[in-house]
C-alpha cells in the first residue's frame, strides 16, 4: 500500500542489518525525485516512539538534499520545509494532533561547506534540521514533566481568560503556550531545582483536587450562574436529542466491527506508539468488509434500491454516532464537575485560590526568566 502511495523502503540496522546496503537505491529515488521537482516526505528521527523529546536525527534527509544539490551543480533550489508532529492520547480512538509549519530554507546555503568538507556540511544541516523540529515540537528532559504543563498551561490559561472554564481549547492554540511552560520548566531547572520541586507539588496538587471535583478537560469555574447553566442545558440537550435517532442505528450497524477492531488490536501486543497503526490497519479491512457485506445482504434481500441507502446512509449514521458519543461524553463531565462543585463549595474555593497563587507564580518566574535571558 505504501508503494502504491509513492513510498520508498528504509532499511535500519535493527531491522536487518544485511539489508543495508539497499538504502542506495532508496537515495538514489529520493534525489531522483527531487531532480523532477517532486517533494520527498522524510521522518529524520527513523523511528516511532513515544518518548518525551525528539530522538537522534538522521543524517538521511541532509544528505539527499546536499546530493541532490551538489550533482545539479546548485542550481536545483531544494528547500526543506520542517514541519513537527505532536500528538495527545495518540494511542486511543478519535485521539488528537497537531502539524505545526516552519519556515521552509535553502539548502544550497551550504554549497561552500559542503564542498570543503562534505561529512561536516551533512552534520551541520542535521543540526539544523534538528534545531527546526525542536522549535516545532514539545520536548521535556523528563517524562514526568510533561503533565505538569498539560496542568500548568491549563490552569493559567482559564485563570488569566485566555479560555473559557470547561472549553476543551484545539492543541493548535495550546501549542506555543505549553512550550513556554515546557522552556520554563528547563529554565527553572537549571537555576533553581528546590523552586521547581515546590512548585511541582503545588501543580501536582491542583491536579489532585481537580481529579476530586471530576475534571479532565477543562477547569472547575470558580462559580456557577443560573442563566449559563439554563442555557448550556437547553442547548446541550437539544442537540443530544437532535441526533440521538441517527446515532442510535449508527451504534447498531457499526457495534460488530468496532468491537473486533477493540479485541484484535490487542492481541498483537503492539508498543504505545504502534497501537494505533495496528488499529487502522485493521480497520481498513474490518470496516469496509461489514459495509459490503450489509450491501450484499440488503441487495439479495431488498433490492438495489435498498443496498444504495445502505450504502449512502450507513456511513453518516456512523458519523453521527461518533459525533453524538464525543459530545455526551462533554456533557457528561461538565455535569459531575458542576454537581460535585455544588455539592463541595470548599474544594471549589480552594481550588481557586490555589490556581491564583499558581498563576502568581508563573507570572514572576516568567518575569524572572526575561531578566535572567537579558
Amino acid at each position: 500500500m505504501l508503494r502504491g502511495l509513492g513510498g520508498l523502503p528504509v532499511y535500519r540496522r535493527q531491522d536487518d542489518p544485511a539489508q543495508m546496503h539497499l538504502n542506495d537505491t532508496t537515495f538514489d529515488a529520493a534525489i531522483g525525485a527531487l531532480h523532477r521537482g517532486e517533494a520527498v516526505q522524510i521522518y529524520p528521527e527513523g523511528l516511532s516512539h513515544s518518548g518525551p523529546a525528539l530522538t537522534p536525527i538522521r543524517s538521511g534527509a541532509a544528505r539527499i538534499a546536499l546530493m541532490s544539490e551538489s550533482q545539479s551543480d546548485w542550481q536545483l533550489g531544494v528547500c526543506i520545509q520542517p514541519v513537527g508532529l505532536t500528538y495527545t492520547r495518540k494511542h486511543l480512538f478519535r485521539g488528537r494532533v497537531v502539524a505545526a509549519f516552519g519556515e521552509p530554507f535553502r539548502v544550497a546555503d551550504l554549497r561552500s561547506a559542503y564542498e570543503e568538507d562534505d561529512r561536516a556540511a551533512v552534520r551541520m544541516l542535521t543540526d539544523t534540521i534538528r534545531e527546526k523540529l525542536e522549535a516545532l515540537t514539545l520536548n521535556f528532559d523528563h517524562p514526568q514533566d510533561r503533565e505538569l504543563v498539560e496542568v500548568a498551561e491549563r490552569l493559567y490559561a482559564r485563570e488569566k481568560r485566555l479560555v473559557q472554564w470547561r472549553e476543551r481549547d484545539a492543541m493548535a492554540s495550546r501549542l506555543p503556550r505549553l512550550k513556554r511552560f515546557a522552556d520554563g520548566i528547563r529554565w527553572l531547572r537549571a537555576t533553581d531545582p528546590e523552586q521547581l520541586a515546590r512548585l511541582s507539588h503545588s501543580v501536582r496538587r491542583y491536579l489532585r483536587l481537580l481529579k476530586l471535583l471530576g475534571a479532565t478537560e477543562g477547569d472547575v469555574p470558580p462559580n456557577y450562574r443560573l442563566t449559563v447553566v439554563l442555557r448550556y442545558s437547553v442547548r446541550q440537550l437539544f442537540m443530544l436529542a437532535l441526533v440521538v435517532p441517527a446515532a442510535l442505528l449508527g451504534m447498531a450497524i457499526w457495534v460488530l466491527p468496532y468491537m473486533a477492531v477493540s479485541h484484535v488490536t490487542p492481541r498483537f501486543r503492539p508498543e504505545l506508539d504502534q497501537i494505533a497503526t495496528y488499529k487502522m490497519a485493521t480497520s481498513l479491512l474490518t470496516f469496509p468488509s461489514w459495509w459490503g457485506l450489509m450491501a450484499l445482504s440488503s441487495w439479495f434481500i431488498w433490492g438495489v434500491g435498498a443496498a444504495a441507502a445502505v450504502v449512502g446512509l450507513t456511513p453518516v449514521a456512523g458519523l453521527a454516532a461518533i459525533a453524538w458519543r464525543e459530545r455526551q461524553g462533554q456533557v457528561r463531565e461538565d455535569v459531575r464537575v458542576f454537581l460535585r462543585a455544588v455539592r463541595h463549595p470548599s474544594g471549589r474555593d480552594r481550588l481557586a485560590e490555589l490556581r491564583r497563587e499558581l498563576t502568581e507564580e508563573f507570572d514572576r518566574l516568567g518575569a524572572a526568566w526575561v531578566i535572567d535571558s537579558q
